[in-house]
């Protein structure tokens, strides 16, 4: 994926650090400050520069254009570079500047920047930028970001640079309208994956310590709470294979007057999927965000594109789902696979699914999450739940489902194959 995913914090992080990846040789920087770049997207020119034996300094200008559609849509930045050389290294501090930029990049950039780059011997670059807070405030909405902090790693490699990783974290967030109030605390957004225009391995991470929402009429559904809130997603490539893992965790879910959810885990793995039908669909993506194309012929290759990893057919998983409601719990597992076909439109698929798809599923709670459920919907119209009316609801629901019995538990098997579901128990 395109670096331009990173937005304003990413840009000038990879900006400077693509300055201070060409400086771990000496030799390299005189060169490398008075070239300039130009990509479709992104162009750096330098001029000024002026090295001594263990400081020096250069000016810079940088134009980025986010929507290769709409090339004067442009943010346009200056910036000044303090080199300065030690026995490690070098470090960097650019001052960074707006010349033009629309309304958030405006508000954002309201103040210089600075950046921190430092770059060892070996090419090794750690960048990092702060952002100051960004405010809106009008009649609809009032919002509030507490100052950003992007940082990026990345290794020097010929005359290319790498980016390794990339992270922003923000400490708290605040929206509020007419009808209530959000915030979201201690925002952490990490990946080493579509950073360098590539389709490549590694990991994705998204932390949450608390997403929090409060309805100004409290009586409605809207107002609760995610705390600790992290999905995980890796990629693992082969010669011929990918492979796609999601993993979904959450300490606990409270909403108005439904019980707590506790511990909630889920994951959904996609399995086998062909290498080479992947790379075309990304590097479809990767060209849309470089070069213009028309949305109509756009859709149709991504569709097409899709299609045929479809049709190669892969494999598909969900183990060891769980969640916690009070003292009961269930749990969920499933496996499957999607058959290859010839399949040409969406329609086509659509239609076809049921005979390309096989699956089995197994399914697993326990009569106290039961009792939980039922009795708190039974009390919302003052009703309440006896042992008796609960033991006749699990016996029906068993009798439906063929579910079977262990104790206070129940278990379900659906094996689905041949367009035909059946139970397993």
């Amino acid at each position: 994926m395109s670096k331009l995913i990173w937005g304003l914090g990413g840009l000038i992080v990879f900006a400077t650090a693509a300055v201070g990846g060409n400086l771990y040789a000496d030799k390299s920087l005189n060169s490398y400050y008075q070239q300039n770049q130009k990509t479709n997207l992104v162009s750096i020119q330098y001029k000024n520069f002026n090295m001594g034996a263990m400081q020096g300094s250069a000016d810079w200008a940088a134009q980025f254009i986010f929507d290769p559609c709409k090339p004067k849509d442009v943010l346009r930045l200056t910036g000044t570079d303090k080199i300065k050389r030690s026995w490690n290294g070098y470090h960097i501090e650019s001052k960074i500047n707006l010349q033009q930029g629309n309304e958030v990049f405006q508000k954002m950039l309201n103040q210089p920047l600075t950046a921190q780059t430092k770059i060892d011997w070996l090419g090794v670059v750690h960048s990092s930028l702060t952002t100051p807070v960004f405010e809106k405030n009008n009649e609809d909405i009032q919002a509030r970001i507490d100052p950003m902090t992007f940082k990026m790693d990345a290794k020097s490699k010929g005359d290319q640079l790498k980016i390794l990783n990339a992270k922003l974290q923000i400490p708290n967030m605040t929206v509020s309208d007419k009808l209530g109030h959000l915030e979201i605390r201690e925002v952490e957004f990490e990946t080493t994956q579509g950073l360098n225009s590539t389709f490549d391995e590694g990991e994705t991470r998204l932390n949450i310590a608390s997403i929090k929402r409060t309805d100004r009429n409290m009586q409605q559904f809207g107002s609760g709470e995610f705390k600790d809130f992290a999905l995980l997603m890796n990629t693992d490539i082969d010669k011929h294979k990918v492979d796609f893992d999601t993993q979904l965790n959450i300490k606990e879910v409270v909403m108005h007057k439904i019980p707590t959810f506790q511990k909630l885990q889920m994951n959904f793995n996609l399995k086998a999927l062909n290498k080479q039908k992947i790379q075309a669909f990304f590097d479809l993506l990767e060209k849309n965000s470089e070069v213009c194309i028309v949305k109509d012929e756009l859709s149709k290759e991504l569709a097409d594109s899709f299609l045929s990893i479809i049709n190669e057919g892969f494999t598909f998983e969900s183990q060891d789902n769980q969640i916690n409601l009070g003292e009961g719990y269930a749990k969920a597992s499933l496996s499957g696979k999607v058959m290859p076909g010839h399949q040409t439109s969406f329609t086509s698929l659509v239609k076809m699914a049921p005979s390309l798809i096989e699956y089995q599923a197994n399914i697993e709670y326990d009569k106290q999450i039961m009792k939980t459920l039922l009795g708190n919907y039974l009390q919302q119209g003052s009703k309440t739940l006896s042992d008796q009316e609960l033991e006749h609801m699990l016996n029906s629901m068993q009798q439906a489902v063929q579910a079977k019995r262990e104790g206070d538990v129940l278990k379900i098997g659906v094996e689905y194959k041949y367009g035909e579901k059946k139970f397993l128990n």
